[in-house]
């Protein structure tokens, strides 16, 4: 473990309590980075090294966390915009991409030359839920018969690039529900797992031709309030700011944008 500048790095998840603390505390906030914490400690392959860190403020208090997978982009916690700054100086070498909340990619940036890459996101937690009023049809949990449909939507919505078999898991795991009207499935919302106080929703998807009738903010409503009942306190989702489909009228408040960047390549001097 090295501590340099408020940075302290490990390669071993074991050792990263500090920065996990820290990072359950605002887990609404911090969920990529639990997630891929998560993923790492079961996936039970250490061959590609991962790297994870916490900064410690002048006050020896933790202000700040990044997880650095096996695969995938370093991913940049909540912190100060000094410590984002900062952290390219204690990698070893430019990540391959990094990506969190807009001012801290960009600060990172700074240091390490990069430029931003796809649509942006944006994040939006629940403050109060608000009534709404409903379309013709019902929630209810995804089942089996509705796998079929569920993996087409799953293959449009990824573009190809899903994990195989993921609709079957999360059907079994009962956090898939979708909307039915007329016998049909018009409508699918799910939430991952919960971390701390926090769960993220995702996905929520509504078949093109049944688009404009409120079927998805309904069963955003209905699968929040599933949530709060079972105890969670805070519900994220995350959307395009070019197409938000924002639930503000349910009481969804937008938080932060956030941003992936890639390394710019320089030429050789």
């Amino acid at each position: 473990m090295a501590l340099t500048s408020g940075w302290s790095m490990v390669a071993d998840p074991a050792e990263f309590a500090a920065g996990e603390e820290f990072l359950l505390a605002r887990a609404a906030t911090n969920l990529p980075l639990l997630t891929a914490l998560s993923a790492f400690r079961h996936s039970g392959s250490r061959r590609t090294p991962a790297l994870f860190g916490w900064w410690t403020g002048p006050g020896g208090t933790v202000g700040g966390a990044f997880a650095r997978p096996s695969f995938g982009p370093l991913l940049l916690g909540d912190m100060p915009v000094e410590a984002a700054a900062s952290l390219p100086g204690h990698l070893d070498g430019a990540p391959h991409a990094w990506e969190g909340r807009s001012e801290l990619v960009e600060a990172f940036a700074s240091a390490c030359p990069g430029q931003s890459v796809g649509p942006r996101s944006r994040l939006y937690r629940l403050e109060t839920l608000r009534p709404c009023s409903a379309p013709d049809g019902l929630a209810r949990p995804a089942a089996p018969t509705d796998q079929d449909l569920l993996d087409r939507w799953y293959e449009a919505v990824t573009r190809g690039h899903g994990t195989l078999g993921a609709v079957a898991g999360r059907i079994a795991s009962g956090d898939l529900y979708v909307w039915e009207t007329g016998g049909s499935v018009v409508a699918v919302a799910g939430h991952g797992p919960r971390f701390g106080s926090a769960v993220r929703l995702d996905p929520i998807y509504t078949a093109t031709e049944h688009r404009g009738h409120g079927y998805a903010t309904a069963l955003v409503a209905a699968v929040t309030r599933a949530l709060l009942a079972a105890g969670v306190t805070e519900v994220v989702y995350v959307a395009n700011p070019a197409n938000p489909a924002s639930y503000e009228r349910l009481g969804y408040q937008f938080v932060a944008d956030y941003a992936t960047f890639l390394p710019l390549r320089l030429p050789p001097a």
